[in-house]
């Protein structure tokens, strides 16, 4: 059975355990902005949440040569967030140490909750946007994403890509349609993300 979500798929994952270069600096990319904006949610600069980010993925990194990831025991998005959340209770829990003070650190809380999922959703998307960029011709692509992405005017867009504006509208219907299914696909056994995505109108 293929994991659902996201497509930090078993493929990836296998990947990045075998040591993968591409499929790691792809993971990287994608979830690094993820950690990053929860330790700065949390009060930490960026330099701080830069070092955090460098821990969470060196952790991930060394776990993932023997993690398998079983979506019937958790979600991975579960398993990521633990990570990030004891770095940062770790950092605080050193300068509390060092300096006898820090701020205390609320591991779990709502907003933090609400900021992690719409962070994760970002990602989802974007890996969404990745695999459709696979699946349909170049031109159609950029049409949906000057057109349906970035709210160009039809008639500009199919200027631009020397088409017919009827064809705009054709990239967008069907690229919308293929999101359908790749988002189903990438969030099925995660309800509470479904909630979150639904947002997308498509």
């Amino acid at each position: 059975m293929s994991i659902k979500y996201p497509t930090t798929s078993k493929t990836m994952l296998e990947k990045i355990s075998s040591g993968d270069e591409i499929c790691w600096d792809d993971f990287y990319s994608r979830y690094s902005p993820v950690v990053i904006a929860i330790a700065r949610f949390k009060g930490l600069d960026d330099t701080t949440a830069q070092d955090i980010c460098q821990q969470v993925m060196v952790q991930f990194f060394q776990q993932s040569k023997t993690f398998r990831f079983d979506p019937q025991l958790g979600r991975f998005r579960t398993y990521f967030g633990r990570i990030i959340r004891a770095k940062i209770a770790d950092h605080y829990r050193s300068q509390r140490q060092t300096s006898g003070f820090a701020p205390e650190e609320n591991t779990i809380d709502q907003a933090s909750e609400k900021l992690f999922l719409a962070e994760w959703r970002k990602a989802v998307l974007a890996e969404a946007q990745s695999e459709l960029k696979q699946r349909v011709h170049p031109e159609t692509f950029q049409a949906y994403i000057l057109y349906a992405v970035q709210n160009r005017p039809a008639e500009k867009v199919a200027a631009f890509l020397n088409c017919p504006v009827n064809q705009v509208y054709q990239a967008k219907k069907r690229c919308f349609a293929i999101m359908r299914n790749i988002l189903k696909k990438l969030n099925e056994s995660d309800p509470e993300l479904q909630l979150e995505l639904s947002g997308y109108e498509l």
